[in-house]
């Protein structure tokens, strides 16, 4: 009896220890930006790097570029607090929206306990949450589903390819429709500016490409719209915030080289919820077919109308999209998670505040 007391002592001192040497980490809020006007990026402390092998990026072009500018860690591993204070400082998201963004990465591909997320894939520098209840490894914003979706606009879905890495072909597809529906510039040409005409044209066509191809698309609501969010980001956030336009070489220097364009300033004013979903609802307004669902044996299954649309987005992404196992923590994880869950409901404040309900291990 004492052998067996001894290696359960052994075997729970071990899973102690594991957990210690995570470095659980409390996740304390950043300071608010003291100036959030125009302003030239970047500056002379962050010139560009080119990723190096053991660095991390992902599917999401604003935050390799800001980690290759030094924004972010070049390594591709940011804590809560870094995450909030890059995008603020580069793409001038306000305050609750990117608190809002980070505090979903962290909690859907993150450790929400040593206050972490990989922009790219795993890596072991992030390791899994204590006693891996969100399974062995924790994946990072590479991984499908929970925060990165179908329909992206310059990556393949899930079910088609590589939905990480820049498809060449999709990106020309969107140099394509500004040759198409583009405006003119006195400086960069004809027809090479990105429009919205350009970009709503161009979003329709994946939308349409993605229903008819791929067998196991999933665009359920939440990422529904947050995909058309990202198309409003693009282009109006993207621009240069000394005349608002978007030119095909920006987009090139943005998607294919992840980096600041050269003479780029950040927008002079600041990005709330309420000029993101503006924005997405004039990337939808010239297709209202166009509509959230799956396909199943080869037909797209439509989602049911949204009876609150700001709550159901709400759901639909951030609660369902975060794994329900978080729920019942306690000590430093649970304080980070209850922390997280605020910063997300604080942008949906009419909204009634729910606890995670997403799959483990996915």
């Amino acid at each position: 009896m004492a052998t067996y007391l001894n290696v359960f002592v052994l075997l729970l001192c071990l899973a102690i220890s594991s957990v210690a040497s995570q470095g659980g980490k409390l996740i304390t809020p950043p300071p608010k930006p003291a100036y959030t006007g125009i302003k030239e990026l970047p500056d002379k402390n962050h010139p560009f790097r080119a990723p190096g092998p053991e660095d991390l990026r992902g599917p999401c072009p604003a935050l390799n570029v800001l980690a290759n500018h030094g924004y972010l860690p070049r390594s591709g591993i940011a804590s809560f607090e870094e995450l909030v204070t890059a995008v603020m400082e580069g793409f001038n998201l306000d305050y609750a929206m990117s608190s809002t963004l980070s505090a979903f990465g962290i909690l859907s591909r993150g450790n929400a306990f040593t206050n972490q997320l990989s922009i790219g894939g795993p890596t072991e520098k992030v390791p899994p949450l204590p006693g891996n209840i969100d399974g062995n490894y924790t994946r990072g914003l590479s991984a499908h589903g929970r925060f990165e979706g179908d329909v992206s606009m310059t990556r393949r879905d899930f079910g088609l390819g590589d939905n990480a890495a820049l498809d060449p072909g999709l990106f020309n597809q969107l140099l394509d429709y500004v040759a198409l529906y583009g405006n003119d510039s006195d400086v960069t040409g004809p027809k090479s500016v990105l429009s919205e005409q350009a970009m709503q044209e161009f979003k329709y066509r994946r939308y349409l490409d993605s229903v008819a191809n791929d067998p196991v698309l999933a665009y359920h609501f939440g990422r529904f719209f947050l995909s058309y969010g990202e198309a409003s980001f693009v282009l109006y956030f993207f621009a240069n915030g000394t005349d608002g336009v978007l030119s095909t070489d920006s987009l090139k220097s943005f998607f294919q080289t992840e980096r600041f364009p050269y003479n780029w300033y950040r927008r002079g004013t600041p990005v709330d919820i309420n000029l993101t979903v503006e924005g997405a609802l004039n990337m939808l307004s010239p297709h209202p077919d166009t509509a959230p669902g799956m396909n199943v044996n080869g037909t797209f299954i439509p989602d049911a109308a949204p009876t609150n649309p700001v709550c159901d987005f709400y759901e639909d992404l951030f609660i369902s999209g975060s794994p329900a196992v978080l729920v019942n923590t306690t000590g430093i994880l649970k304080t980070n998670v209850d922390f997280l869950l605020e910063a997300i409901h604080n942008v949906f404040p009419s909204c009634e505040f729910k606890q995670p309900v997403g799959a483990a291990g996915i």
